[in-house]
């Protein structure tokens, strides 16, 4: 917009932007299936993504654009490969600054930087963290839990019997003692325990970002913001007048 681009060439740079987002979004929570070969599921993974697409965003991806996208397994990453494409060309037409020129190393630049975005979220989807560490922390908590509950089962016995009366003379001389130690005792064998699971849910909700509902990164959000930004900044440009600015080819 601020390079003074027709505003058909603006729309088409912004729908495939929106649309890459979308296609990263909805591909990220799409639900796997276990029955049939391994190229149909991915083909009927990526049918079911544009299915939800076109219900949610229908003006986003033509029939055209659909086909080709359909072939790769990675359509929301080939779309900044259009886009590439197409700024290179704008540049040929003297549409925006040539390619020598600052300002279109800086576009390229940040074409790059959505590629290398979408990179950073696959790999937090693929690259889960070892399964090693995540189940060694779950033996440690549990067996924690085993160990606490012997202990407070211990003490609580010991300060039972001496408020009863049925233990030796000494245990019962030292029931307020007893008392304190099955306090302090019942506090470290609740407290403990809680906070030991609570890092090991966290551990979990760590290792799956796109999994759990609770936990899960507000994508939809972000991309509706996106979405809003880039219509204000529309209606921006629609209304300010200003002399829009020419290049040589």
């Amino acid at each position: 917009i601020a390079l003074g681009v027709d505003r058909e060439r603006c729309d088409m740079l912004t729908r495939y932007g929106i649309l890459s987002a979308w296609l990263l979004h909805l591909s990220l929570n799409t639900p796997n299936q276990k029955a049939g070969s391994e190229e149909d599921l991915r083909l009927s993974a990526r049918e079911r993504t544009f299915e939800w697409l076109e219900k949610a965003r229908p003006h986003l991806v033509q029939t055209r654009e659909k086909q080709r996208l359909l072939r790769h397994p990675e359509s929301y990453a080939l779309l900044w490969t259009w886009v590439a494409s197409l700024i290179g060309r704008m540049s040929q037409d003297g549409e925006i600054p040539p390619m020598a020129s600052p300002t279109y190393g800086r576009i390229i630049e940040i074409v790059e930087m959505a590629y290398g975005s979408i990179r950073e979220v696959r790999t937090l989807d693929l690259v889960k963290a070892p399964f090693v560490y995540v189940h060694t922390l779950a033996v440690l908590v549990h067996v924690n839990h085993i160990l606490n509950a012997i202990s407070f089962g211990l003490m609580m016995g010991m300060t039972t019997k001496a408020a009863m009366g049925k233990a030796e003379n000494n245990l019962q001389n030292n029931l307020p003692q007893l008392l304190s130690s099955l306090l302090v005792q019942f506090c470290m064998s609740m407290v403990a325990p809680f906070l030991y699971l609570a890092l090991l849910d966290v551990c979990v909700c760590l290792s799956q970002p796109f999994t759990y509902q609770d936990t899960k990164i507000p994508a939809l959000q972000f991309i509706r913001n996106l979405e809003e930004d880039v219509a204000n900044a529309a209606v921006m440009a629609d209304n300010t007048k200003w002399t829009k600015p020419r290049f040589k080819k």
